[in-house]
Order: structure tokens, then sequence, then C-alpha cells
């Protein structure tokens, strides 16, 4: 196992009730800062990778995983624009003690639509370098892996019909969210996550392979016309991917949106073979997970991203 039962590191409090934790490790003195944001029901420590990442990381390099208050069972009543906002704190408390160093964002599952949104959102905020999105999947695909399509349809007019009454931020019966993730969750995340049809406009819904590229542009694109560099890492024996999804052809639109809106792409974008969702496989597949985001790091460092 080698995942260890304690972790050195610093934790901070970036605002008056949030804190991050700093992983540290003996003869390194970062300048630079990669945030970590995991997904729905994660908190510190939790993804199986994150202390091996870290190990790793070149030594001007410190990994920071950011707590947010939609962490643990937290998420069913936030939303992706709260955590953006909580992570702009973060990252300028960060920026305070580094004011010249580079900063990386990235996120597994959910933690990926924050990432994205940072990048992409209207809004002031400090300026990141990098953006780094593993597993991006969508909720609204995964979600049939949970309910039958019966059920999921009666929890969408359930919750429809509060928001419509003014009861959005009133938190559904457990039938609804409990099997999402064992959290309860309010009216207005559930539709945020299940982002019904035909328009599918819910804020958490990203990364759908139904989307258009319209829609891609408004994410994607954004963020490449304000210069983050970007690594997509879409795990290729993800569990929560229907597998009627074309993952390569997926990867491939929100590269192009990003790209042809004047993004720079990371050479290590695409498909991990091998990873699981949280890429909780150990060797070779977690070993490539951690050479693609080195190289990444040591490309934003030296200002190569996107160089051929």
């Amino acid at each position: 196992m080698s995942t260890t039962l304690k972790c050195p590191g610093i934790l901070h409090r970036y605002n008056a009730r949030l804190v991050a934790f700093e992983h540290t490790r003996s003869h390194s003195t970062p300048s630079n800062t990669l945030f970590f944001i995991g997904g729905l029901g994660d908190g510190l420590l939790t993804t199986p990778y994150i202390q091996s990442l870290s190990a790793a990381l070149p030594p001007s390099y410190a990994l920071v995983e950011i707590l947010l208050s939609s962490a643990y069972s937290g998420w069913g009543t936030s939303s992706i624009s709260q955590d953006v906002n909580e992570m702009a704190e973060c990252v300028a408390y960060f920026q305070s003690l580094r004011p010249n160093g580079k900063v990386v964002l990235m996120g597994n599952s959910t933690g990926c639509q924050d990432v994205l949104g940072y990048c992409s959102f209207e809004g002031s905020r400090p300026p990141v370098h990098g953006a780094i999105l593993q597993a991006p999947i969508s909720d609204r695909e995964a979600s049939q892996f949970i309910y039958s399509r019966e059920d999921f349809e009666e929890n969408i007019e359930l919750a429809r019909t509060w928001v419509e009454e003014g009861r959005g931020d009133d938190v559904l019966p457990n039938h609804v969210s409990l099997p999402f993730l064992g959290a309860r969750c309010t009216a207005k995340r559930w539709l945020s996550l299940a982002s019904p049809g035909p328009e599918h406009t819910g804020e958490d819904d990203m990364f759908s392979s139904d989307l258009d590229s319209t829609r891609f542009q408004s994410t994607f694109g954004i963020a490449g016309r304000r210069g983050v560099a970007l690594m997509v890492l879409y795990s290729g024996n993800d569990g929560f991917v229907p597998s009627a999804v074309d993952k390569a052809a997926l990867v491939a639109r929100m590269e192009k949106a990003f790209v042809d809106a004047g993004g720079r792409l990371g050479k290590g974008s695409g498909i991990l073979p091998g990873a699981s969702h949280t890429v909780r496989e150990e060797g070779n597949v977690r070993e490539e997970l951690h050479k693609r985001v080195i190289e990444f790091l040591d490309d934003i460092e030296q200002g190569t991203v996107g160089n051929t």
C-alpha cells in the first residue's frame, strides 16, 4: 500500500471558515503552486493518487488541496459558482505568499467543472497559468448507473416544481439524492446536475457527449481566449462513462473548442489508458498520470506549452 496514513504538510486558513492543505517535502522550496480540487464527496486526502502525485512533483511546485464548503457531503447545498468564488480566495491567499510563482489548477471529476468554471465564468479572479482536467465526466450521463429513467425523470419534475414555487434552496427528499453519492441536495443543485433537456443548461453540465459545439465554445473557448494553458486527462476505463460515449471523439471536441479560440494545449492531453475515474490503479497507469502532469508543469514554468 503506497498511501500512508499520515501526511506532512501545512494547514492554511484562507478565509474565516475554510482551509487548504499544502503538502510539504524535505529539501523542497517551492515557488509555484498546483491547486487540487476533488469531486463530489471528496475532501482532504480522499483522492487515491494525491500523495503519490505530490511526491512526484518537481521541487519547484507544491501541491495544495483546497477544502471548499462543498467538500464531503456539502456539495448538495452548494454550486459551481460558489466553489469558484472560494477557489479565487484561496488562489489570492497563496499568491500573496508566492507573488511571482506559477499557478495551475487541477480537478478530478466535478473538480473539473470547478476548474473550467474558474477559467471561463464571468467576473474578476486572480489569473492562473494552467488547468488540468482529470476525469471530466457528465453527471447527467453517469446518473443512468444509479437511477432508472422513470425515477430520474420523476426526480427532475419534483425539483423543477420546487424551484418554480420558490423553494430552490430547500433540500429534496432523501430518496432523490441520497443514492447519488450519499448527500442531501437542494432542488436547485439537483437541476444543475441533472440538467434536463432539451436545453441542458445546468451549470454542472459542461462535459456531456451530446452538448453542441456552441456550449463547448462557451466554456473551453472562453478559457482558450483568456490565455490559460490546458491539459485534459480523460480516464480510459472510467466506470461513470456510458459505453456508448466515444471518449476520444469527445475529448477531441473539447480540445478543438479550446485550440480554435487560441488556447495552448499540453502535449499530454488526451485519454489516460487503463485509468479508472480516480486512477486507483498503481504502477504504470499512475506513473503515466504523474509523467503527464510533470511535463505540463515543466512546460508551464518554461513557457513552452503548445510549442511543437
